[in-house]
């Protein structure tokens, strides 16, 4: 098919997701591509709001053909104490990949767990996302993706999109921008440039993020490291 068509279903979808979540750092907006089959990947990264420091880990394997597994949190230090934050498990499995087709999509089932929301007791929200990539020329590549989150302390269930840009500014260095909302009230954007120490193993990144209507109040900046190994899993 033309690439025009891959565009157009694109967007459509993209809309949708508007009118209705973990991904490659530095990105919030998830997208349908997994690490090489038996091999993993260690994501870890550090973000500075007004009030909070976050330290972020996350490791991840593809444990099979076409299943990576994430398990990962995060610790936070706010007005001198530190405490263990969050908790994610997640799974995530490609129904066709970018190397298919120049439309990739994917299905994400996770649990995240944050210990502090209410009184120190641990609360667990499944949530559920459906990537979508479309590589759109050589140098650019996006990504959508349209989820639920069942919040469990609010007894109901909150909407999920994003939609991001990643641009092959040269051999080393990706250009990135995306807008999201992640079961808020509220839509953020960051951007920021990934640049490859060396290609397709070693990765750092660094980002600047903000809400939008409220600019100021929740901006936030972070810095990265990606590890990726070869595949060396049974």
């Amino acid at each position: 098919m033309k690439p025009n068509f891959y565009l157009r279903v694109f967007i459509l979808l993209f809309l949708f997701s508007i009118k209705e979540v973990y991904a490659a750092r530095p990105m919030m907006t998830d997208d349908a591509r997994i690490v090489e089959s038996k091999a993993c990947q260690l994501e870890t990264w550090y973000k500075d709001t007004k009030e909070v420091k976050e330290f972020w880990a996350y490791p991840a394997c593809n444990i099979g053909t076409n299943a990576e597994v994430t398990i990962g949190g995060s610790y936070e230090r706010m007005n001198g104490d530190t405490y263990f934050a969050n908790e994610t498990y997640q799974i995530k499995s490609l129904i066709r990949t970018l190397e298919e087709s120049p439309l990739a999509l994917g299905v994400t089932l996770g649990n995240g767990r944050d210990p502090k929301r209410i009184n120190k007791k641990i609360v667990q929200d499944w949530y559920l996302n459906v990537p979508i990539s479309y590589q759109y020329s050589d140098l650019l590549v996006l990504h959508t993706n349209l989820g639920v989150t069942q919040l469990a302390d609010e007894h109901r269930q909150q909407m999920n999109w994003g939609f991001s840009t990643e641009y092959k500014y040269s051999n080393k260095v990706e250009l990135i921008t995306e807008v999201f909302n992640q079961s808020s009230k509220y839509a953020y954007f960051q951007f920021g440039l990934r640049y490859w120490i060396e290609k397709d193993r070693i990765q750092i990144d660094t980002t600047y993020g903000n809400r939008f209507n409220h600019l100021g109040e929740d901006q936030n900046i972070s810095i990265g490291l990606r590890l990726i190994s070869l595949p060396f899993l049974p």
